[in-house]
């Protein structure tokens, strides 16, 4: 009888060190799938485009417009979720951007592809608007401990890291943008009642109070600010937002103000 249970248990644990194995396989596997399919997007991008702007001290809404065509078209005219590109030099960030404003989460669980994908796709909070565009611009990521997605984010919670990386570019198919990070913090989703400072509530500041206030209570929350290159009201903002695994439903963003 010993013996036999001793069998059962030794198969037991062949079993469990198999499925353990199989599994860390199958997840190196899907981060090395992932990796190779967003630098096979990013191979795509038209690098020899000069921004629009680059002679004029004048925007030019539509030769910029043309000019993210040419630069992006490609993914877009393949993809029309496809919104923008998100890059931190020295990072591991570089990623297309999806917005599907009628799906909100649609690019959750899929690929730029439309394939099931368990680490999905950066994307834009469906609220948020880009012509024109809203104060803040909240682009979601999964927090995978592989490296893609929004993984390297946690980072910056290393405010010398941050520093050393605070530059964030983000062009979408209406004009390039160059941000510069001035906050990064901790919070968590709340439930909706819940009258607990929400940030990722905040797409627009009607007013100069509300995002006065807005700010404050970035302040409250953060790990870091920089104060000398917080925005104002009338600025442009990006927030960059992930799962943060201090506590139940946690969560950790970093934001940016637009510099041009």
């Amino acid at each position: 009888m010993k013996r036999v249970i001793g069998t059962i248990i030794l198969i037991i644990a062949i079993i469990c060190f198999g499925w353990s194995a199989f599994s860390l396989v199958k997840y190196a596997w899907q981060a090395h799938t992932t990796q190779k399919n967003i630098d096979q997007l990013a191979d795509r991008i038209n690098t020899d485009v000069t921004e629009a702007s680059d002679d004029s001290d004048e925007e030019d809404p539509v030769a910029e417009s043309e000019a993210m065509m040419e630069k992006y078209g490609d993914l877009y005219n393949e993809n029309k979720d496809f919104i923008g590109w998100l890059s931190i030099e020295g990072t591991n960030i570089n990623n297309p951007v999806m917005y599907t404003p009628d799906d909100p989460e649609h690019y959750l669980r899929k690929n730029f592809n439309g394939d099931y994908d368990i680490g999905g796709m950066l994307f834009v909070d469906s609220r948020c608007t880009f012509n024109p565009s809203s104060t803040d611009t909240i682009i979601y990521g999964h927090h995978m401990k592989n490296g893609t997605m929004f993984g390297p984010l946690m980072d910056f919670q290393d405010n010398d890291y941050l520093k050393e990386h605070s530059v964030v570019t983000f062009d979408t198919m209406y004009r390039p943008g160059t941000y510069k990070i001035f906050a990064s913090f901790q919070s968590k989703a709340y439930d909706p009642d819940s009258e607990e400072f929400k940030y990722y509530d905040f797409i627009n500041a009607e007013t100069a109070y509300d995002f006065e206030e807005y700010l404050n209570n970035i302040k409250n929350l953060s790990l870091y600010y920089d104060e000398e290159n917080a925005p104002s009201f009338g600025d442009e903002i990006i927030t960059l937002s992930t799962c943060d695994y201090y506590t139940t439903d946690g969560r950790f963003a970093v934001l940016a103000k637009r510099i041009k």
